[in-house]
């Protein structure tokens, strides 16, 4: 019986308290967005939150998407898991998802949930004193590889293709620019990303589902002397067809599913054969419980896996720390083929640079993981109010 109390009080510790959710922004100047082929931002915006458990531990995580609407799903959260132990957030999930199927964890709940599962991972590691991805069964390891995701569509008051490369150049070595405005600009700004990166770095192309497949197999025809690492989601989401009519075209390697959401789209998307790298975003997909079971998707369908990430600096050690759960799959050296994370280098992104206590690390591409438990971040809470949108 005594070798029962510690896991018990372990357990008592680890009841949901209370949830929080807190919406953060930060709006650019003026004629200063940028983005994609589909749309021009004109504000960084995230919903962090918070989960206190019944040892005082408060966990961590960070939903994607617009803050008004995620917020409307606080209650939802809150009735489902407060009194509940963090170690059950699978069956929560699972419970919750099947009692709201005519919402559907397609919607807005899915990041709702995401950022939940994370924060939840967070406390847990926390409260036994171990790093996410040591929870998650990863071996003990110092960074994770990134790509500088960049070269984005510009308003004339913010950052050229030009300015934007020319500012990270030599410090990764792989990269992301923005295509999709047709294949003349695809060209030109592929060239263009050549000409100041060099040719001994990988550079991504993210049409962000600009094209149908038939532009996109043009323009990947066309790209293809200059070796771009992949193509990233060169037709819609929703697009399955295209995906397929991708897998009988001789193409570049396709990367694709940052909007897919749960491990059953995923499914979908893969079944196409029109994917080779599927990506996940931990946001949005639903945490780490789906981000999981995605990964042993592509695993078992010989398809590599790399996450998406576009927030705040909790979105992106979210994400290093799935990357380092990961097993090697399929050769025992990843080195070869590394597993990407995305990492975000625009200028004067505060969500990136001036939520934390103590800033991200990266030297020559590669992202420190930190050695305190769980996440390892903590949010510095005046800058938070800095940020936050429900003043």
């Amino acid at each position: 019986m005594n070798s029962l109390h510690p896991a018990s009080s372990v357990a008592r510790d680890a009841i949901i308290e209370t949830i929080e959710m807190v919406p953060i922004g930060s709006h650019l100047p003026a004629n200063g967005g940028y983005g994609s082929a589909r749309e021009i931002g004109h504000a960084r915006m995230a919903t962090l939150i918070f989960v206190r458990l019944s040892s005082g531990i408060v966990g961590i995580g960070e939903c994607y998407g617009p803050p008004k609407t995620t917020l409307a799903y606080l209650d939802i959260l809150r009735d489902a898991y407060v009194g509940q132990s963090a170690f059950d957030h699978r069956v929560i999930w699972r419970r919750m998802s099947n009692v709201l199927y005519h919402v559907r964890a397609q919607s807005q709940l899915a990041a709702a949930i995401s950022g939940l599962d994370i924060a939840l991972h967070d406390g847990l590691g926390k409260l036994l004193g171990l790093p996410v991805y040591r929870l998650l069964g990863g071996e003990e390891q110092a960074t994770v590889q990134v790509y500088a995701s960049g070269g984005y569509f510009n308003e004339p008051a913010a950052l050229s293709l030009e300015a934007q490369l020319e500012r990270v150049a030599g410090e990764f070595e792989g990269y992301k620019i923005k295509i999709g405005h047709g294949v003349a600009s695809d060209i030109e700004r592929m060239q263009c990303a050549r000409r100041i990166l060099g040719d001994d770095v990988a550079i991504m192309a993210d049409i962000n589902g600009a094209y149908t497949a038939d532009v996109a197999i043009e323009s990947m025809q066309a790209l293809a002397p200059m070796r771009p690492y992949w193509i990233e989601e060169p037709v819609a989401p929703e697009d399955l067809p295209g995906f397929r009519r991708l897998a009988a075209a001789q193409r570049l390697r396709v990367a694709a599913g940052e909007a897919s959401i749960n491990a059953v789209e995923f499914r979908e998307l893969a079944a196409t054969g029109g994917v080779d790298v599927l990506m996940p975003d931990l946001n949005l997909c639903g945490g780490y419980v789906e981000a999981l079971r995605i990964a042993d998707l592509a695993h078992l369908n010989g398809l590599r896996i790399s996450p998406h990430v576009w927030g705040s600096a909790v979105g992106i050690m979210a994400a290093a720390h799935f990357a380092a759960a990961m097993p090697p799959h399929p050769h025992p050296d990843r080195s070869h083929t590394p597993l990407w994370v995305e990492f975000d280098v625009s200028a004067n992104n505060p969500l990136r640079e001036a939520l934390l206590t103590s800033p991200l690390q990266l030297s020559q591409g590669r992202l420190a993981l930190p050695e305190a438990p769980g996440l390892g971040i903590e949010i510095d809470e005046e800058r938070l109010d800095a940020l936050r949108l429900d003043k």
